[in-house]
């Protein structure tokens, strides 16, 4: 539980559940000069359900070129079913879904011992 509250201590936490996760490549495109390439970055999404009230929460991660996105979740531990925390950096309700975006390094696999103590609380 120590670790939890140091994320707390950093802004609002999100607790939740992973229900699935992918990584996506977005393109924006420059709009003051029309002839320049479209700008390329890497999404990683991870589709969340709340332990709270089972809220379905869509969470993205803008991670850093130099991070494989093919192997990111692996790195951080992810997979369906498990516990995660998250300081988050924005969260909104947009279009009647919930969105958060955090940074590559503010989530964290709740390990077995605290999530026990989560759900039993």
């Amino acid at each position: 539980m120590n670790g939890l509250y140091h994320y707390l201590k950093q802004g609002p936490l999100l607790v939740a559940e992973v229900r699935g996760f992918k990584s996506e490549i977005g393109k924006k495109f420059d709009k003051s000069d029309k002839n320049a390439p479209p700008i390329t970055f890497g999404v990683f999404k991870v589709h969340l359900e709340l332990l709270s009230d089972g809220t379905p929460i869509m969470l993205s991660i803008y991670p850093n070129d130099s991070i494989d996105l093919d192997t990111f979740g692996e790195t951080l531990g992810l997979k369906r079913g498990v516990i995660v925390a998250i300081s988050v950096g924005r969260l909104e309700l947009k279009d009647g879904q919930r969105r958060a975006v955090c940074a590559a390094n503010a989530i964290r696999v709740v390990d077995q011992e605290e999530t026990k103590a989560i759900l039993a609380a």
